[in-house]
């Protein structure tokens, strides 16, 4: 099975009579199969597109994987990529796997990217298409599992990139740095279930080693009420979210979160297109607005319950519409409340923040520990009545 791996800032597939399927920043992926393939080249390839460090940190080295920068990933079906161009001047195709054997491990390759956290879009396979794509770097790598085939596994070092763990880092040793984030923050090694669909928030749950399955919520809950306030409603979300999760669950606790910015009195949701997240962006220039996080804990089954919310400051720098115009070309604004993300290039437009950063990022950690806490202690209370 053989990939090519863009780093881009931005990709987009289109297929006549169908809405483009696309992303900001990520990993635009053009993959083939070849004769002799099975489920492990494809199980292979997908861990590795997902672990491959190729994004520049901020000394501009490639230091940063998929989760570091929350990028997205465009897969393509490109069977071309097996043509053998050395005879003739037509190419042979008689290393494509057949259409049938093709589409089934083209499919199973998407199913194990969509067992992480990251925003997924997706071409037809088959289908005449149109990919349209802005080369990070440029960035472009060419990876074959048949040159992985019989190679003796790794002891030690790039073992754990291969691991088949996508959302949960194996807990180390007690004393591991991962292990003591987990603890600290959760006070147990009880499931936890995160009820969103958000990349920034599972990277700082991989940032503390938490483990962790990701099942987000089918929708958000109804739209803010005449007169509610921003701290109320981005609760009702956040529990709306967890308890349509923690309904289905049998073991363990569910966590749902929600962001807004507010600002004159108005909740600056996630644009529709790129001419709303101008307009937000002006609105934002120059001035200061709040960030609401609401966060949810449920136990499986929804009872017993915890909930809280954090609200930061941040103030943006001027902005001319150069600027602004650059940045939602970027693509980063399309999927972010208030269109923008402090964690990426939209950092470069905070000036400054009173409260929690990691709150701004969608997930307020110090808030969230403090939850964990209230709810163990709710349910040491239930277990006494019962008692």
């Amino acid at each position: 099975m053989i990939a090519v791996v863009q780093r881009v800032s931005r990709g987009e597939v289109r297929i006549a009579g169908r809405r483009p399927a696309a992303i900001a920043q990520g990993l635009l992926i053009l993959l083939g199969v070849a004769h002799g393939d099975t489920e492990a080249d494809a199980e292979w390839l997908a861990r590795k597109c997902l672990t491959l460090r190729i994004f520049s940190d901020a000394e501009g080295k490639m230091n940063l994987a998929l989760e570091d920068v929350g990028g997205g990933l465009l897969v393509v079906s490109q069977f071309t990529l097996l043509g053998d161009c050395v005879k003739g001047r037509r190419p042979s195709w008689s290393r494509a796997a057949d259409p049938v054997d093709a589409e089934r491990l083209y499919e199973h390759f998407l199913g194990v990217l969509r067992r992480s956290p990251h925003p997924i879009a997706t071409g037809v396979f088959q289908a005449k298409m149109e990919v349209e794509s802005v080369n990070d770097g440029p960035v472009t790598l060419l990876i074959d599992s048949q040159q992985w085939k019989g190679r003796p596994q790794p002891e030690s070092g790039d073992a754990a990139e291969d691991s088949p763990a996508l959302c949960a880092p194996a807990m180390g040793a007690s004393n591991s740095g991962t292990a003591v984030g987990a603890t600290l923050l959760m006070g147990s090694a009880e499931p936890l279930v995160l009820a969103s669909r958000s990349p920034r928030r599972a990277q700082l749950l991989r940032m503390l080693g938490v483990q962790f399955e990701t099942r987000p919520p089918a929708g958000d809950g109804p739209p803010r009420e005449a007169g509610e306030s921003p701290q109320d409603y981005v609760r009702r979300q956040a529990e709306a979210k967890a308890l349509s999760i923690a309904r289905q669950a049998e073991v363990g606790i569910v966590l749902g979160a929600d962001t807004i910015v507010f600002l004159d009195g108005e909740v600056l949701e996630k644009p529709r297109d790129a001419a709303q997240a101008r307009t937000f962006l002006r609105r934002l220039a120059d001035r200061e607005h709040e960030v609401y996080t609401g966060v949810a804990l449920m136990r499986a089954g929804g009872a017993p319950r915890a909930s809280g919310v954090e609200r930061s400051r941040v103030r943006f720098g001027p902005l001319d519409d150069a600027v602004i115009a650059a940045y939602v070309a970027s693509g980063e604004p399309l999927d972010k409340a208030g269109a923008y993300g402090i964690q990426g290039l939209g950092g470069q437009l905070v000036t400054a923040i009173e409260g929690c950063y990691f709150n701004v990022m969608g997930l307020p950690l110090a808030r969230l520990r403090a939850l964990f806490r209230e709810l163990g202690r709710a349910s040491t209370d239930r277990e006494g009545d019962r008692a």
